[in-house]
């Protein structure tokens, strides 16, 4: 049996986040003050009052972007196992929020975007082996390997790129996080085909972006353990 983390992102709502923890995902994501209008968006009072159902058994992460400054800030302020740095940020910007976020032991997660636009602009390359070397000597937990940007983060049937997430897992000497199109019926065949160890799901276990379905959730968590 493979030993893949499951985590769960969007999540908005009470029975949402006890939904998680009663069918055990491993780490409970939460959007928060996210700088462009996507649809699981919430306030860090929204986000700080679903944190405190969370015992400290479970993982959790904050997905937002911004300044370093406001990344560290909402950190320091919410406490959540993990950040993920999902906008724009600079390799300079990452080093930055991992240095200060490590004296609290909150791990930092930062996202690879797919476009060759935005790997210039955030790491001065387009060369995904100098992008992962370079994040791979920095304080960063994890990379995160996602086919999709925020302009069709909530659309659905999208693909995820088996190629960009493998390479970056061969690549990297960090854990690499897989998303973008991931559903309970192709989890196994992303799984086998990436050799991934950890998988972010959001819109593949869906009713709405208000409200995560029971039933994909069971379904894909238990594709997942039978692996």
């Amino acid at each position: 049996m493979r030993d893949i983390k499951v985590k769960i992102c969007g999540l908005k709502n009470e029975n949402d986040v006890k939904l998680c923890m009663c069918l055990g995902v491993d780490i409970l994501g939460f959007v928060t003050e996210y700088p462009l209008p996507v649809p699981w968006n919430l306030s860090r009072d929204e986000t700080s009052l679903l944190l405190k159902l969370i015992p400290p058994s479970y993982k959790t992460s904050i997905i937002t972007g911004g300044s370093p400054y406001k990344v560290i800030k909402i950190a320091r302020e919410l406490r959540p196992s993990y950040i993920q740095l999902h906008y724009k940020e600079t390799l300079e910007d990452t080093i930055i929020i991992c240095d200060a976020l490590k004296k609290l032991d909150i791990g930092v997660i930062k996202t690879i975007p797919p476009i060759r636009e935005d790997l210039l602009d955030q790491f001065g390359t387009t060369n995904i082996e100098t992008i992962v070397k370079e994040l791979c000597k920095t304080n960063i937990f994890a990379l995160l390997a996602d086919s999709r940007v925020p302009a069709n983060s909530s659309e659905k049937g999208s693909e995820l790129n088996l190629e960009f997430c493998s390479k970056i897992i061969k690549l990297s000497t960090k854990p690499v996080i897989i998303a973008g199109g991931i559903t309970a019926d192709n989890v196994r065949n992303i799984v086998f085909k990436t050799n991934a160890k950890y998988i972010d799901i959001m819109t593949g276990v869906e009713i709405t972006p208000e409200k995560k379905d029971p039933q994909l959730l069971s379904r894909l968590l238990s594709n997942v353990h039978s692996l």
